[in-house]
């Protein structure tokens, strides 16, 4: 990989040397009498390392904060946002960097790490600097990184080895980005890179910046500014269908989430994308491949209408069954991206399969037409990075021509283009 700026040995020379110079600014017996100073150390470096001296005292005694023990983690995870957008962070960034032996670190507005997620023994030897899920990474508590100063600055920000104010981490490097609400603009919390050098490579920031776009997308689905609270489709008022690489839901307007079987997730599907109606011997052909009725369809509806009656003006019309409210879902609106070859949109809201576990006719032929026109955009318009995201689903991550175009159009250095050779040599290719 090419070596950036921050990784030459002329300027990591001239780093380590003025952090050696730090601890004796700081005189027990009395007031530090000067900030630290550097030729060639990046300014806001300078700046997050008199910061750090003023509350920390000496590099070498930084010592890590446990915010949460395990107990409390778990609690504190479901309620963040980003447990509500893990398959998109999983699928734009925690795969790819995985795959690349970088570490990827979630944490709280405050700068406190909630889920670190790599290889065992990339994580192993990050807890020997107190790099774990629970701990605090904020600029009081850790000094200059990453994380920390991404959060002061409210900036994606780069930190290298001896650049980090505790000694402990001199052998790491990491890049964050703040994730903000994307109504309010508030910062939600923080997504970190970390690893050797990699981690501060020029693509890293990039991606980085991607996936906290990507994240505000998927987050504006949950919030509303009527309610202030949680709702996965923005500001409208209709109803919400969920049906891509995740268990089905149907979100109300009020932000209220109801878990939907298999059978009236294909149903809602059916009748969301078609408008029009479907008749009730239509959707025995839609449903079942054999062994349907129009009873059972009768009575299926009969139970979809009782799990639905919360919703408002949402209701089913009969003869034909037609969907009467407003209704919208991530496949209309990944359509609708798509049509507009607005590719990155697409990729935000597609988040796997329609309804993977179906074997209803109807529904596996949306899915195949969705999943088509999704692979056919990806590869006329989409990015190297949007197609390394694509090959991370489960069902693309064997997918030959895929593969070859992100070696096609990524760049020499970097780590998604030595994945991708992996995941061919694998193929056989």
């Amino acid at each position: 990989m090419h070596s950036t700026p921050l990784l030459r040995d002329d300027y990591q020379r001239l780093v380590r040397r003025a952090h050696d110079n730090l601890a004796s600014l700081d005189d027990p017996a009395g007031p530090r009498r000067t900030g630290p100073t550097g030729p060639g150390v990046r300014p806001d470096v300078l700046e997050s390392w008199n910061r750090s001296l003023s509350r920390l005292r000496d590099p070498a005694g930084v010592r890590i904060r446990m915010a949460y023990e395990a107990d409390q983690l778990a609690e504190v995870r479901r309620r963040h946002p980003f447990h509500s957008i893990m398959g998109l962070l999983q699928s734009h960034l925690i795969e790819p960097a995985k795959e690349a032996g970088l570490l990827v670190a979630l944490g709280d507005e405050q700068g406190r790490l909630l889920w670190i997620e790599g290889e065992r023994a990339v994580r192993n030897r990050a807890e020997s600097m107190g790099f774990v899920p629970g701990t605090d990474w904020s600029e009081d508590v850790m000094g200059t990184s990453a994380p920390g100063l991404a959060l002061r600055s409210g900036s994606a920000v780069q930190v290298s080895r001896a650049e980090h104010f505790s000694t402990e981490v001199h052998s790491w490097s990491c890049s964050a980005v703040p994730v903000t609400h994307p109504l309010t603009g508030q910062v939600l919390g923080i997504i970190d890179v970390t690893g050797g050098d990699d981690a501060v490579s020029s693509i890293v920031l990039p991606l980085l910046n991607s996936t906290a776009q990507a994240a505000g997308v998927g987050l504006s689905k949950l919030y509303t500014p009527e309610a202030g609270g949680i709702s996965p489709f923005g500001p409208g008022r209709g109803a919400y269908l969920e049906v891509t690489g995740q268990r089905p839901q149907l979100c109300a307007p009020d932000g209220a989430r109801r878990t939907l079987s298999g059978r009236h997730a294909e149903i809602l599907l059916l009748l969301q994308r078609n408008p029009g109606g479907i008749s009730s011997a239509g959707l025995v052909d839609r449903l079942w491949t054999l062994g349907g009725s129009e009873v059972t369809v009768r009575a299926e509806m009969a139970r979809l209408r009782r799990a639905i009656d919360h919703l408002g003006d949402l209701h089913v019309d009969a003869r034909p069954y037609r969907l009467r409210g407003e209704i919208d879902s991530d496949v209309e609106r990944t359509h609708s991206a798509l049509g507009r070859s607005d590719v990155e949109t697409a990729m935000n809201l597609y988040q796997g399969p329609v309804l993977p576990d179906s074997d209803a006719p109807g529904v596996r032929e949306i899915g195949a037409e969705l999943e088509a026109l999704m692979r056919e955009n990806l590869l006329q318009n989409g990015t190297w990075q949007q197609l390394w995201r694509y090959a991370g689903l489960h069902e693309s991550r064997e997918d030959f021509e895929v593969l070859m175009s992100v070696l096609r159009l990524a760049p020499p250095e970097a780590p998604e283009r030595n994945a991708a050779v992996v995941r061919l040599e694998a193929l056989g290719h």
